[in-house]
């Protein structure tokens, strides 16, 4: 009789430690099989229904708990461990231990290594950068990216190369996963992901120049360019693109405008992007900024602009109709400018060859994709990486041409103080 006591107890005892166990590594269970999605993830039914699994595994600690404090018979005792005792295999799919509900079987993460796959020349012809950019730009961007190491987690180095890819080649998520031998769910995942924090940290690398020093010498930065020095108040260049994107939450195409605005350097300094029947310059957020305070830009600065775009004092576009030889000369003096914001907008489709067809889940997935487009287009700049410039020698290429205002758009020429602003700056070129 004490022997058939002591194994009950013991056999209890197990039994509470299993479930403890059970229930303290369910709440880590998903979240180390899918890291990526620990903290990232956009999917909100997920989330309820791990509550949901979680809830229902505490209920049943619950009912186990009840079951064996309301029956001291010993004989009613001795059923209840044998029920929930290690299980045999005859048993096996009655063990109530078992978690209850199976997590997605999931392949480890075999880390992707571009530099060692491809030699320099291939490496350029699919990433558009060369490997040297490419490690430096990762050891920036390193900080952002996740920093869990478990056996299933895509290590940085391979996230980062997943969207390079993607953004780069512009090929399907299922042509890249059978290429990295990858689920199409697993590559949506890890690229989505990096879309997500590199967009995240927008003021990062898309930096509007803020400071007194930092517009000053925005300023100069265009006072050295001999075409520009005419334009002693220049302070940025603003141009506009209209893509194609399909939407995949509205399954259908939409057109959209894209709207940057670049410094001397050729970096973007400010992005914006909408529908295509809901754009106008003066509803973009930099519109109504520099409508409502003029302390945006320095004293007397101005940004310039194509036909597409509204005069106003701070921004000066050529005139509609020239009737003379001055008007015409100015509309000249501005071409210079204008082929800047061209060649800033053909740099980012030579390079990040998305832009030619956009897919996305909705407008706001396709925002932050073109956010990280320009991010890493002014980080390409920062270690100066030579590849778009040398192949726009070798390769004509006008992607940015056939803007916005060739389709009908032209800005609104009435504003006084911008007609008053243009003729001043007329009589500066002509002295």
């Amino acid at each position: 009789m004490e022997r058939i006591l002591l194994s009950n107890i013991a056999a209890i005892l197990v039994k509470d430690v299993l479930i403890d166990d059970n229930t303290k590594n369910t709440r880590n269970s998903f979240t180390n099989e899918f890291p990526l999605l620990a903290s990232d993830t956009d999917d909100e039914a997920l989330h309820f229904f791990l509550k949901q699994q979680r809830n229902a595994v505490k209920r049943k600690k619950a009912e186990e708990h009840k079951t064996s404090t309301d029956n001291p018979n010993g004989k009613k005792c001795k059923k209840n461990v044998v029920e929930t005792s290690a299980p045999t295999s005859s048993d096996q799919p009655n063990n109530v231990l078992a978690v209850p509900y199976e997590p997605i079987r999931r392949q480890s993460f075999v880390e992707i290594n571009l530099l060692n796959k491809f030699n320099t020349t291939v490496f350029e012809g699919y990433l558009h950068m060369s490997k040297m950019t490419f490690l430096r730009i990762f050891k920036r961007l390193r900080m952002y990216l996740p920093n869990e190491h478990v056996p299933t987690a895509a290590p940085p180095q391979s996230i980062f190369s997943l969207a390079l890819w993607k953004l780069s080649t512009d090929e399907h998520f299922e042509d890249i996963g059978r290429k990295f031998n990858i689920t199409k769910y697993v590559c949506q995942q890890v690229i989505r992901l990096f879309w997500r924090r590199i967009s995240a940290q927008y003021d990062s690398f898309i930096q509007w120049p803020s400071t007194p020093q930092k517009r000053n010498n925005a300023i100069t930065n265009f006072q050295s360019n001999p075409k520009l020095n005419k334009f002693r108040q220049l302070f940025g260049i603003v141009a506009i693109k209209q893509l194609d994107v399909f939407l995949e939450a509205e399954n259908e195409e939409r057109q959209v405008v894209l709207q940057i605005i670049c410094d001397a350097d050729q970096k973007v300094i400010d992005c914006f992007l909408v529908l295509k029947d809901d754009y106008s310059f003066d509803a973009s957020p930099i519109g109504q900024t520099l409508a409502l305070n003029v302390q945006t830009m320095p004293q007397g600065s101005y940004l310039i602009g194509n036909e597409s775009f509204p005069l106003k004092p701070y921004l000066i576009r050529p005139i509609g109709e020239p009737i003379d030889d001055n008007e015409l000369a100015f509309n000249a003096a501005l071409q210079p400018a204008l082929n800047i914001a061209q060649q800033v907008l053909d740099a980012l489709a030579k390079r990040f060859n998305v832009l030619y067809a956009l897919e996305a889940r909705n407008l706001h997935e396709v925002r932050k994709i073109v956010d990280t487009v320009c991010a890493l287009h002014n980080l390409c700049i920062e270690v100066e990486d030579d590849y778009v410039e040398r192949k726009l020698k070798d390769i004509q290429f006008n992607w940015a041409k056939g803007s916005f205002s060739r389709k009908g758009k032209t800005g609104n020429e009435n504003d006084i103080l911008g007609q008053q602003k243009r003729a001043g700056i007329m009589e500066d070129i002509q002295n």
